[in-house]
């Protein structure tokens, strides 16, 4: 089910976090991919892709979640550099403190 790009014949599943100080101004990081896996009819197997930060953290996290496209020549896989396709998209924050009432 995924709308792949005329040409495409691969792609690539990323995830990115991070936990932000403001304050401090530093940050803990990571990021995980799965393997490049064709595009075909046959059903992508569930994946777990984790990002390790600080446990139990009271700053913001933030996850990422990105797909990129390849092509396949000459058994070789050569990403889609466009950047038409290829997405990444900020998908998820949380430990954000609720605003106090009237503000």
């Amino acid at each position: 089910m995924v709308a792949a790009p005329g040409g495409a014949t691969h792609f690539k599943v990323m995830v990115a976090g991070a936990e932000i100080d403001f304050e401090a101004e530093i940050f803990v990081n990571g990021n995980a991919a799965s393997a490049e896996l064709a595009i075909n009819a046959t059903a992508t197997a569930v994946m777990n892709l984790s990002v390790n930060v600080t446990a139990n953290s009271t700053k913001p996290l933030f996850l990422a979640l990105g797909v990129e496209f390849y092509q396949q020549v000459n058994g070789a896989l050569y990403s889609l550099k466009n950047g038409a396709f290829n997405t990444l998209a900020l998908v998820s924050i949380s430990g954000i403190p609720a605003a106090p009432d009237g503000v």
